[in-house]
């Protein structure tokens, strides 16, 4: 089998690894259907 580790870059730490999905990602999807809520049953019809 292949060697799938990578050396990270000079200046990169060593925890600065994510190994989950970020907090950011949740807020953003959060938005995202808002949004799309928002436009399906917020019209001013």
């Amino acid at each position: 089998m292949a060697n799938t580790t990578k050396s990270r870059p000079a200046g990169v730490p060593e925890e600065n690894v994510y190994n989950g999905v970020h907090w950011s990602i949740y807020i953003g999807y959060g938005v995202a259907v808002l949004a799309l809520a928002l436009l399906l049953f917020g019209g001013n019809s």
